[in-house]
């Protein structure tokens, strides 16, 4: 095994979805997946939404640390997310005038007096913006704004829990050389340009750090952006669903990438899809995932080329790189594909943060880890 090889990881976002990744990296870490043998320990964590936040998770923990990074962020999604304490909301976002907490004996009876003032709490910002929302699409005809259905969700559970499971100053030390090298990459999107932003280890300061993976995992549409001296962000993979380019800058020559969709050939956009939201959410992955496979292609086209080259080397004792300069800032790198054989999580979508569910999603992702074939998957090899 070559001292120089570097590997890293590559999580994609999907919301629930993500908890999939989790299934995928328990049986690398617990020598379950057969490609993951024999090759250093994962230096490179790129991810986009919750895998940015998976990404960040892993990133900020110590490889000795106990528990270790991957039964911390298992934790996290099955016994944290899923109900914060005595709430009736997950720990992602609370639903603004939820009715049904008054249907809800046992909340009621743990919870009277704070019910209500979350209720009417909701009541006084939602009037306000509802009405003026009534009165640009009657004197205006301006109807976009209904589109906006962020303003029915409070994102405090979502910030509460990154800032409580991220450690910034180990992702800062992590590339400054200080303990073991641990190069994170989370991806936003810069509104109004529509941009990708990079945040890399040093903009995990604790005045962005948080902010910069709540920005990655604000879905549009479904969760308000979020603001970062004075810019705008939200959801990093409506522009790269899964970040394999920062994983090669940053030097990889093995990427795991974990993508949360099955291949277009085994889904369809309208199968199994119950809400508008969901249906949204397919579209965007179908066509994220041509983008990735143009990727992975040029990946591929990029090592064809460096073995032709190192053919000819070892054939006529030439090195091509003289004759094409502009190839010598290319590197070969395997990438092995890990997807799930069929959409996860069912009719409720990317935005079902149930127990049931995410523990079906890890366990899908622990057996197809196991069971993982490079052919059938398509690896870059």
């Amino acid at each position: 095994m070559s001292l120089n090889q570097r590997v890293g990881l590559v999580l994609s976002g999907g919301g629930a979805r993500a908890s999939y990744e989790v299934g995928v990296l328990k049986a690398m870490y617990n020598g379950k997946c057969a490609v993951a043998e024999g090759t250093p320990a994962p230096e490179v964590f790129c991810g986009t939404g919750a895998g940015g936040f998976n990404a960040a998770v892993i990133a900020s923990r110590l490889p000795g640390q106990f528990p270790s990074p991957i039964e911390y962020l298992e934790s996290l999604w099955a016994d944290e997310i899923p109900r914060e304490g005595m709430m009736r909301n997950n720990r992602v976002y609370r639903k603004r005038l939820d009715t049904g907490q008054f249907l809800d004996i046992p909340f009621m009876w743990r919870r009277p007096l704070k019910s209500w003032v979350l209720y009417f709490g909701d009541l006084g910002l939602l009037l306000p913006e509802l009405t003026s929302r009534t009165m640009k699409a009657l004197f205006q005809g301006n109807f976009a704004s209904w589109l906006d259905l962020s303003v029915w969700r409070e994102i405090s559970p979502m910030q509460r829990l990154i800032s409580e499971s991220v450690n910034l100053g180990v992702i800062r030390d992590g590339e400054l050389g200080i303990g073991p090298a641990r190069v994170l990459r989370v991806i936003a999107t810069e509104k109004g340009t529509g941009r990708p932003h990079i945040f890399k280890n040093a903009d995990f300061t604790e005045d962005i750090g948080h902010k910069a993976i709540l920005a990655s995992c604000a879905l549009p549409i479904i969760f308000p952006t979020v603001d970062i001296q004075g810019r705008e962000f939200y959801y990093g993979g409506l522009v790269m669903q899964t970040p394999l380019q920062p994983a090669v800058d940053a030097g990889c020559t093995i990427i795991h990438l974990i993508h949360n969709e099955p291949k277009a050939e085994q889904q369809s956009v309208n199968s199994d899809a119950s809400n508008t939201l969901d249906v949204l959410n397919r579209s965007i992955a179908v066509a994220l995932a041509a983008t990735l496979e143009r990727d992975l292609d040029s990946r591929r086209r990029v090592n064809a080329m460096l073995d032709g080259f190192s053919r000819a080397r070892s054939q006529t004792n030439l090195d091509m790189l003289d004759y094409i300069p502009e190839a010598k800032g290319y590197t070969r790198v395997v990438v092995h594909q890990y997807r799930p054989k069929t959409m996860l999580g069912g009719s409720k979508g990317f935005l079902d943060f149930s127990r049931q569910n995410i523990e079906a999603a890890i366990a899908a992702g622990e057996r197809d880890a196991a069971q993982h074939d490079c052919a059938a998957s398509g690896c870059i090899l």
